[in-house]
């Protein structure tokens, strides 16, 4: 069992935290927020038969993971297993609950650099611009599902594939009792044109 009080903390979101894999600097391990659980692993803060559902407080985890087997099906025949999400490599255990392990998505200098940073900073240079355009392509051309994506959970990379481009590491996958955007790519094509509009 890993102890997360020895690992490299990287960083967090709302839902997670994230911590630098001890065996393994180019993965990352995702745990949940300890205060966002309740004792047999519900969410807190809400109701007792809404917040045990799909897993309780691993639903974020099972969404992504349902995504990327998706994706994986998806592009069987080119035996592809990179898209513009971050790669999902399996579980672990800590001391804090189970830890999703992802690849560890870094800016050229080695450092993370979410699309947050840029544009808050006004750093967003023509080949990132070029970069984000063909991420939101691509995650229409995959059919990749958006959960609550935002701009701190969109990572700029240029090593990954060898050339600029984003990453998607947060707010994965359907989030929908009825699954709407992973039945129809039309209608999921909406959605990232709708959140590409807003975000730019």
């Amino acid at each position: 069992m890993v102890l997360v009080e020895k690992l490299k903390f990287l960083g967090q979101g709302t839902q997670k935290l994230v911590y630098e894999h001890p065996d393994d600097p180019q993965k990352v391990i995702k745990i949940m927020k300890p205060e966002n659980a309740t004792i047999d692993g519900g969410r807190a803060n809400q109701h007792h038969l809404r917040s045990h559902r799909s897993q309780g407080i691993y639903r974020h985890f099972r969404r992504e993971l349902l995504q990327y087997l998706q994706l994986c099906k998806n592009n069987y025949k080119d035996n592809n297993f990179t898209f513009p999400i971050e790669t999902v490599h399996g579980f672990i255990a800590t001391n804090k609950g189970l830890g999703l392990v992802t690849e560890k998505i870094t800016s050229p200098n080695g450092n993370s650099l979410t699309l947050e940073h840029l544009l808050i900073n006004g750093d967003l240079s023509t080949k990132q611009k070029e970069a984000l355009n063909t991420f939101f392509n691509e995650c229409c051309r995959y059919h990749v599902v958006f959960g609550e994506v935002n701009i701190g959970g969109i990572m700029y990379t240029e090593h990954r594939q060898g050339r600029p481009e984003f990453v998607l590491v947060d707010g994965i996958g359907e989030k929908l009792i009825i699954p709407f955007r992973s039945m129809s790519k039309r209608i999921n094509t909406h959605n990232v044109r709708k959140v590409e509009k807003k975000i730019k």
